[in-house]
């Protein structure tokens, strides 16, 4: 519904949702249930302001939560898209994380790694490596990205220190200093192992939601809980509508004061950048209220569903993560998708692709713990697995060493 009047903003009009000309306009990396054929949002220079204060919450929630003063006195090293503004016509396109490098205090961008050219290197393959080989003799005290980004570039690290005789059996040998990591974009749970067997010890790690609609919405506050802080004064107005309500027309709509602690919701906001109640297409659930404290649940279009099930990316996280604790394995990386149709029948299975790290003993014992786990966070996954009635018992593919 807003995609005809975006169009007309990044054509150069004003006057439609804004009052000024936006020139800016994030391409936004996640997936919605937008029709539109690319989802290109508004950053106004307002919003711009608005971020850089939501970013100093972040580093000033880590501060008071550890006491680690420290952090800032090396290298934080960013796993971001590449901060480049692409002209447009009368406006520019960027990723709104590329976008706010660019806007960052002179004096913390000092401290900024990579810098140009390579920050702006858009094969990440390339980059991850031509990182490692750079940075190897750097003072790294932080990093910053998506958190399944982290391991991989460890991996490259510990391969470029080899291979220039540094005697490096973990990252610790490399970065000593490292002491934090600032995530998000996946659920944390499965990657701490193979993060903190990769760094050598054990580190933390802040999670955060953002979006490119209006930046940093929470972020983590107790280092024992996964769930969220959020920071509800960064110029972004929210509310949140009952699950069950998402799609329906006239949905109830909810403001932070009103919401209930256990409550799930779909969330919309209102931006200062010419968004007015304008659908994430995300679900959250509150654990808390004043403080309001949040975990995020998982997309409306990023769902598997053979029978109606809806089972989100963070019950397929959760479930993989029980798995894990219970065989005793540890993974890289994972993914999973649904296979229907299985024996000429109208029943489907799900089927979960991973790289270990450590296998498990039993691959089916793997696989029945993230059954069971998915029975538990999810209702109708459990009522249509039962005795086979419409999906089958879940399907393991353990994949080689680099897949």
């Amino acid at each position: 519904e807003f995609e005809p009047w975006l169009e007309r903003m990044r054509r150069g009009e004003k006057n439609i949702l804004h009052t000024a000309v936006i020139e800016v306009y994030g391409c936004s990396s996640g997936t919605s249930d937008t029709a539109a054929k690319n989802k290109y949002l508004p950053i106004s220079r307002e919003q711009i302001r608005w971020q850089q204060k939501a970013g100093f919450d972040v580093l000033a929630r880590y501060v008071t939560m550890t006491g680690d003063t420290g952090m800032t006195g090396g290298f934080s090293l960013q796993l971001m898209p590449p901060a480049v503004i692409k002209k447009e016509g009368p406006v520019g396109v960027t990723s709104n994380p590329g976008l706010m490098l660019l806007h960052m205090p002179a004096v913390s961008r000092m401290m900024i790694l990579p810098k140009p050219p390579l920050r702006d290197l858009e094969n990440y393959d390339r980059k991850l490596d031509a990182i490692a080989d750079a940075y190897l003799n750097h003072d790294v005290r932080a990093m910053s990205g998506t958190t399944c980004w982290f391991p991989n570039l460890f991996d490259r690290l510990l391969v470029a220190a080899r291979r220039r005789g540094m005697n490096a059996r973990v990252i610790h040998d490399i970065w000593p200093n490292l002491r934090a990591l600032f995530g998000g974009g996946v659920h944390a749970g499965p990657y701490r192992e193979i993060i903190a067997q990769r760094v050598g010890r054990a580190i933390p790690l802040i999670d955060n939601y953002n979006a490119t609609e209006g930046g940093i919405f929470a972020v983590t506050d107790q280092l024992d809980s996964p769930a969220m802080g959020m920071i509800p004064d960064r110029g972004v107005f929210f509310e949140f509508i009952p699950r069950e309500e998402h799609g329906r027309p006239n949905p109830r709509r909810y403001a932070l004061w009103e919401v209930e602690k256990g409550g799930e919701y779909s969330v919309a906001v209102t931006t200062c950048s010419g968004l007015y109640g304008y659908y994430m297409g995300d679900f959250i659930r509150f654990t808390d209220v004043f403080p309001h404290r949040i975990e995020f649940t998982g997309r409306a279009s990023g769902v598997l569903s053979v029978t109606q099930e809806l089972v989100t990316n963070l019950e397929v996280e959760r479930a993989v993560a029980f798995a894990l604790a219970e065989t005793g394995s540890a993974v890289v990386d994972f993914s999973c998708g649904a296979d229907v149709g299985i024996g000429g029948t109208a029943k489907g299975r799900y089927v979960l692709f991973a790289e270990f790290e450590r296998p498990p003993a039993e691959l089916s014992a793997f696989a029945a713990a993230f059954d069971d786990e998915l029975r538990r966070q999810n209702r109708v996954y459990r009522e249509h697995r039962s005795q086979d009635v419409a999906i089958l018992s879940p399907e393991l593919v353990a994949l080689p060493s680099g897949s």
